[in-house]
């Protein structure tokens, strides 16, 4: 829980909002807590791995569906895939809106490929 606010941040970036699936809308702080007391021990931070290990994302695996959050500065640098190649096993899945082109090649270069489009909105990838 020592990360929580770290998390909050992330899920709130205007750019991960855009790209959710079940709201767009700010998650508030109470509800985030509330959420995460039940559901702590399905995320993990991620960290550069360098002398200063700056956080730089946080990942969720929850019934072999992933999901990965990436502060603003860190997009683009191949490091949500990186890390998703070290996690990854077989069967695991991830849902991404389809309009969020960074994350289908983040998955895709972790060996993810969409499999089904859900209601006009979403792929769902499995690897």
């Amino acid at each position: 829980m020592s990360d929580a606010d770290f998390m909050l941040e992330l899920k709130n970036d205007e750019v991960t909002r855009e790209f959710a699936i079940l709201s767009h809308d700010e998650i508030k702080k109470e509800d985030h807590y509330k959420y995460l007391k039940n559901n702590i021990q399905y995320f993990q931070i991620i960290e550069d791995g360098g002398t200063i290990m700056q956080r730089v994302g946080a990942l969720r695996i929850q019934n072999n569906e992933v999901s990965i959050w990436m502060k603003r500065e860190y997009r683009g640098k191949q490091i949500a895939q990186i890390v998703l190649n070290r996690i990854g096993t077989f069967g695991m899945t991830a849902k991404i809106v389809n309009s969020n082109i960074p994350s289908m090649r983040a998955f895709i270069g972790a060996g993810f490929k969409p499999m089904e489009f859900v209601d006009n909105k979403y792929y769902i990838f499995k690897r």
